[in-house]
């Protein structure tokens, strides 16, 4: 693409690559635990991915119907468009409070929400031995019971977090499930998908108490780009993740090249579905390019996302939207003319890659990607098998 967010890309690319020659891809160590834990997984996956998508098709009154559900156990609910908005109001609410110190138990959600360098910046000092005040990350709220779903990486954790008068949980709009049944079958799939383990960490349904009046509970459910997802039903399926991180494991480009060309907390195969409608369409379109379509992650994942047909999907909505560069645009179209060419791509060698490279522009770095043997494929099939008679 004709960016420099691209070319930076490139060059991070080629940097990698030479970091990693040997990368594991297989699926191995998961399935041999999946098959242990479930008797048919296809099965699971499909109940899993029917309880996301049901809540997905209709989370506005979902989530108000949480709302309602938390706010009569006692606990305060409070809704953030965006990562500004998110941390205004949590700012405020700290200053009502008289907040000085907090323990912010650290996440990928409160690491995209920029909270700890917002505090910082506002001399809110950052305590992990606080015990009265803590912000913490739910895996899931369940809407029926006004509850959340809460993961502890030591009994330390759980203590400070049940315990503390101040709880402040953040999370993103699309991390619920309808009722506490639906918890153990993604419980055991993210353990396994994520840690390679059948059920290793510290786990509690956490509701507010309306009795008791020293507690002081917020949940601050926050959208920050995800609507954008939800407004395109070709990829609405991308918000069924559960973070597990599967797919950047079999993912053969995100293994060789690592997460530093994308810059972003998010990286592999979800990020190229997801980044340009989360951040902007201009610095990340060229994600959805950096594909192989291997279609590893769509087999991997444990709600069953299409990942790699949602790439498909982001490139044609791209190029259909006039979103990629107008020179982008003409070669694409030139190129697809000339390959589905059959009279054009029966020439000889010399003239399919004088053509390939004037369609480019003359550019080494995509035209040596075009690079046509005396033969194509029809003509080497021909040649084969007519030497193999003889």
């Amino acid at each position: 693409m004709n960016t420099n967010s691209y070319k930076q890309y490139l060059i991070s690319c080629r940097e990698n690559i030479k970091k990693n020659k040997n990368i594991d891809l297989s699926f191995t160590e998961t399935d041999d635990i999946v098959y242990d834990v479930f008797r048919n997984i296809n099965r699971i996956k499909k109940i899993a991915s029917d309880i996301k998508t049901k809540f997905i098709n209709n989370i506005a009154d979902n989530l108000v119907i949480f709302d309602k559900n938390f706010s009569e156990n006692g606990g305060n609910v409070c809704w953030c468009i965006d990562y500004n908005d998110f941390i205004r109001k949590i700012l405020d609410l700290l200053k009502k409070n008289n907040v000085k110190n907090i323990n912010v138990f650290n996440s990928d959600f409160i690491e995209e929400l920029g909270l700890k360098t917002a505090l910082k910046d506002d001399n809110v000092i950052i305590d992990n031995d606080i015990k009265e005040n803590i912000i913490f990350t739910p895996n899931l709220g369940i809407i029926n019971t006004g509850s959340l779903f809460l993961e502890f990486t030591s009994s330390i954790d759980m203590e400070q977090v049940i315990s503390s008068k101040l709880k402040i949980f953040v999370i993103p709009i699309n991390n619920f499930v309808f009722k506490p049944e639906d918890v153990e079958i993604f419980s055991y799939l993210y353990s396994i998908y994520k840690y390679k383990k059948i059920y290793p960490y510290l786990t509690s349904l956490y509701t507010p108490n309306p009795i008791d009046k020293q507690e002081n509970t917020h949940v601050f459910i926050i959208d920050n780009g995800r609507s954008n997802i939800l407004a395109n039903k070709e990829i609405r399926s991308a918000l069924n993740c559960i973070d597990c991180g599967a797919c950047k494991r079999v993912c053969p480009v995100f293994r060789t090249i690592g997460k530093e060309p994308y810059d972003n907390i998010f990286y592999g195969p979800y990020a190229n579905v997801v980044l340009p409608y989360l951040e902007n369409v201009e610095n990340y379109k060229h994600l959805c390019f950096s594909c192989t379509g291997c279609g590893n992650c769509s087999k991997i994942c444990p709600v069953n996302i299409p990942i790699s047909e949602l790439i498909i999907k982001n490139k044609n909505y791209f190029f259909e939207k006039g979103i990629m560069d107008v020179s982008d645009i003409r070669l694409a179209k030139s190129l697809g003319k000339n390959l589905r060419n059959r009279k054009s791509m029966n020439q000889n060698k010399l003239l399919k890659n004088l053509r390939i490279k004037l369609l480019v522009n003359n550019s080494k770095l995509i035209s040596d990607k075009f690079i046509f043997s005396k033969y194509t494929f029809n003509q080497q099939y021909q040649l084969t098998h007519t030497s193999n008679d003889n």
